[in-house]
């Protein structure tokens, strides 16, 4: 997968259609969007403001997410199931935010959350630039779970990030 020809894309039926049948192997199968209801995904006011997918030449590739509290931009994805695993995780990550920097045209510091015990996501935060700030409790969406989670920030854009803007 090149994600140099990826971009994100206002949701649209058709991706969303395509994302709500993702299922991911175990221990990663509590974040299944196939059979579990959804109404944020489907919600089309969000779509394009809200919620993007990344394109790569006519399939999704990932799910985007991200949205303003107060002046903290708070950012969040999926990355779909068949690239999993393939240590590809931060090249996406690196390409969601380049996007979502245009997109946004947004140079601050970025926030997420993310289940303390995804080994495998928080490597390829960390290989994208988040570092660890703060553990809180959360539910992991649609699941009635709730484990410590990880908020992790990414730090306002550098200068030799600019250019690629």
């Amino acid at each position: 997968m090149n994600f140099n020809d990826c971009h994100l894309k206002p949701l649209t039926e058709q991706a969303a259609a395509e994302i709500s049948e993702w299922e991911w192997n175990k221990p990663y199968d509590v974040y299944h969007f196939k059979g579990r209801p959804n109404g944020y995904l489907w919600d089309r006011k969000t779509w394009g403001i809200e919620q993007f997918y990344l394109d790569g030449k006519g399939t999704a590739v990932g799910l985007v997410s991200c949205q303003f509290d107060q002046n903290q931009l708070w950012v969040g994805w999926a990355f779909s199931p068949e690239l999993c695993g393939k240590g590809k995780g931060h090249l996406f990550i690196e390409t969601c935010i380049r996007e979502i920097r245009k997109i946004k045209n947004y140079k601050g510091k970025l926030y997420l959350r993310v289940a303390a015990s995804d080994a495998r996501a928080i490597k390829a935060y960390q290989k994208a630039g988040f570092v660890y700030f703060k553990t809180i409790p959360d539910e992991i969406a649609y699941s009635n779970h709730t484990e410590d989670f990880w908020i992790m920030t990414k730090d306002d854009i550098s200068p030799s990030s600019v250019a690629q803007i």
